[in-house]
């Protein structure tokens, strides 16, 4: 009789198989449960909830490697795995892509496990600092036991306060796409899942954490729809935030049922993971692994298990949670000025120049000017660089702030519009411009000087702090990059200003 229920369940399984590989997971949602969808900022957070891609900044790529349980059949040699490789990238004005490739099936010779591969690509997009909203098109293909296919899509919300506060909303599976054409007379369709959850994270400069909650309701079943429930509670946590090694714990516990072919199957299990993340230069590289119960009910009772493993490489700009946020990328001069001596400094604004005569001291108030819209910086060429010899830096340039609760954290997107092979470069943010350029007048009027080595990177990040490392108040701010290239040639770009 067992026998016999073995080889029934092994059929299920080979029936079901496009289905169960559906639901989705990476190295860090293995740890986490389900919630991780609230977080999902990384490649494979976008198999979770789109949206999220659309807060991260940058370029990322990741490779994941699942070694999954055996199902519990003592009698076969199965070897299943789960393998994921994604790239996620933002460019500004359009928002944020991710493209994921996931494939999962048995690297025994005699299998009972299908061959699953998707191609999922998603897009995210941030409508303010704190809503983002977001879709995924994805495409399934079953192979080794007939071949089936399915298209689908996925949309997703998120809701981030600037007190720490998020939530979240997800389908996947909106239209419960059919797996074309039928295997062994059974009409298939892949599972309808809906999400909700809200969270909250913690920040300071020693640590940073969020305490997760997500309920997820499934529609699936062959011979007749069923309708399942799953609830997962997740806890996160990132350490030494100013060290090069960062290091980040996780655990999560998720409970419920969940359907497998025409069977409600207990998924009810922990799980658990660790991360480091090592900064190289202006990039960052994350290795992950978790562990998780295999959620589902073996033959022998017995709680087999998963094992998860990825490495992500982010070039400048991967997410800020879980990373030293309290340090900028670049090396930021922290050398208090001597006191500016008084020169009036031309201000052009237009249609009208207007003359006044800045008082530079590091902890004096600055009047508040006009706000500009953030996203959208202006663009000035009145500065008379001729005289210094600086060429024409053709750069486009943009700025936002994307700070969390009272850690600063202002990220200067920059675009190279020609190629320059440069030895330095210096980012410079004043409270003025100056009409004449000089090294001498920039370096006693810059309140702030982000500079580094060799080609400046997509992003260059400023805690918001002036040279005596006090916060600069609210106000309208100019900036501009320079650099040096092989000849000792002086660049410089045109003058953009941004709402701090």
């Amino acid at each position: 009789m067992r026998k016999l229920t073995s080889i029934a369940l092994i059929v299920l399984l080979s029936v079901t198989a496009a289905a169960a590989a559906d639901f989705q997971r990476s190295a860090r949602g293995g740890g986490l449960g389900f919630s991780y969808f609230l977080l999902a900022d990384d490649p494979s957070g976008a198999l979770y909830n789109p949206s999220a891609v659309g807060f991260t900044k940058g370029w990322q790529t990741q490779m994941m490697y699942e070694s999954a349980s055996n199902y519990g059949y003592s009698y076969t040699d199965e070897q299943p795995y789960y393998g994921q490789f994604g790239a996620a990238f933002y460019r500004p004005g359009l928002g944020s892509f991710a493209l994921n490739t996931v494939q999962s099936g048995s690297m025994a010779d005699q299998t009972n496990i299908s061959t699953i591969n998707h191609a999922v690509l998603s897009y995210g997009r941030e409508f303010s600092p704190v809503l983002a909203a977001g879709g995924s098109v994805k495409y399934l293909k079953e192979s080794a036991f007939g071949e089936r296919s399915a298209f689908d899509l996925d949309i997703a919300g998120t809701f981030k306060a600037s007190n720490g506060f998020i939530a979240a909303a997800a389908i996947e599976n909106i239209s419960r796409a059919q797996l074309s054409p039928e295997y062994l007379g059974v009409t298939e369709y892949l599972p309808r899942r809906s999400r909700i959850g809200a969270g909250y994270t913690f920040a300071s400069n020693q640590y940073e954490g969020a305490v997760l909650a997500a309920g997820q309701v499934e529609e699936s079943g062959i011979s007749e729809k069923q309708t399942t429930s799953l609830v997962s509670l997740g806890s996160e946590w990132w350490f030494m935030q100013q060290k090069a090694f960062t290091v980040g714990f996780r655990g999560g516990y998720t409970f419920g049922k969940a359907v497998q072919g025409d069977v409600k199957a207990d998924y009810t299990s922990p799980s658990a993971g660790l991360s480091l993340n090592y900064r190289v230069g202006f990039n960052d590289l994350r290795l992950d692994y978790s562990w998780q119960a295999y959620p589902f009910e073996t033959l022998d009772g017995s709680t087999q298990s998963n094992h998860y493993i990825s490495l992500s490489f982010g070039w400048g700009g991967v997410p800020s949670y879980g990373r030293k946020q309290s340090q900028e990328v670049a090396v930021q001069k922290q050398t208090p000025k001597p006191a500016p001596k008084p020169v009036e400094v031309a201000v052009v604004e237009k249609p009208t120049p207007v003359v006044e005569t800045p008082k530079v001291e590091p902890k004096a108030p600055v009047a508040e000017t006009p706000q500009v819209e953030l996203k959208a910086p202006v663009v000035d060429k009145d500065t008379d660089f001729d005289k210094s010899n600086y060429k024409v830096y053709n750069v486009e340039m943009e700025v936002n702030d994307i700070s969390a609760m009272d850690l600063k954290r202002i990220v200067f997107y920059v675009r190279p519009q020609q190629v320059l092979k440069t030895t330095s470069w210096k980012l410079y943010i004043f409270k003025a411009k100056i009409k004449t350029w000089s090294q001498e007048e920039a370096d006693r009027w810059a309140l702030s000087v982000i500079e580094g080595k060799g080609v400046p990177p997509i992003n260059i990040v400023w805690n918001g702090m002036g040279a005596d490392g006090q916060y600069l108040p609210k106000g309208k701010y100019y900036y501009l990059l320079t650099a040096v290239d092989l000849k000792g040639d002086n660049y410089a770009t045109a003058w953009y200003n941004f709402k701090l």
